[in-house]
């Protein structure tokens, strides 16, 4: 049975192996590095297999949308999600996904925002962000992949903004 929990110091080396090997190179993995410098109220959380192996990882760090009439909310970014290929279509990214989102839950943030496949991040309550007049510098000409998830939809103000994730991820 599969154990989720918050990283540990000592799971670093095999978070970055996570990473590297679940994006297939080491961009992903300095991301984690740099966020794990920059950003102390992240939420890291892994998946342990049964052999208390480290088999997925995943981050949510702080972001924001900043509105056109100069308001502003707070809520969380999440990025990255990344398993090992041998673990991959096993549901560990699932588990990871409703775990961070229920530990935000319990936190009472407002909202979680992701950059990946749509198809995949429907499934949790995701909803593509344009439908909500929000942008995001990263979507390029595939706007349905940057998605939101509201955990407090009665605080959510309807209206055009734009998504920002942590500084370090504009950082090189």
């Amino acid at each position: 049975m599969m154990q989720i929990r918050f990283e540990q110091t000592a799971d670093n080396a095999a978070i970055r192996t996570v990473n590297e090997a679940g994006f297939g190179q080491p961009a992903e993995a300095d991301l984690v590095d740099r966020l794990r410098a920059a950003c102390p109220e992240q939420v890291s959380l892994v998946a342990l297999s049964e052999d208390h192996q480290l088999i997925g990882h995943i981050l949510l760090t702080p972001a924001e949308i900043h509105y056109t009439d100069d308001s502003k909310i707070n809520g969380w970014g999440l990025a990255p999600l990344a398993v090992l290929p041998e673990f991959q279509k096993q549901r560990v990214g699932s588990e990871l996904v409703q775990a961070g989102l229920q530990e935000l839950q319990k936190r009472g943030q407002q909202f979680v925002i992701v950059l990946g496949h749509p198809e995949y991040y429907l499934r949790f309550g995701f909803e593509p962000a344009w439908i909500y007049g929000l942008s995001c510098d990263f979507t390029g000409e595939n706007r349905d992949a940057f998605t939101i998830h509201f955990l407090g939809r009665d605080r959510f103000q309807e209206k055009p903004g734009k998504a920002l994730y942590h500084p370090v991820f504009y950082s090189p």
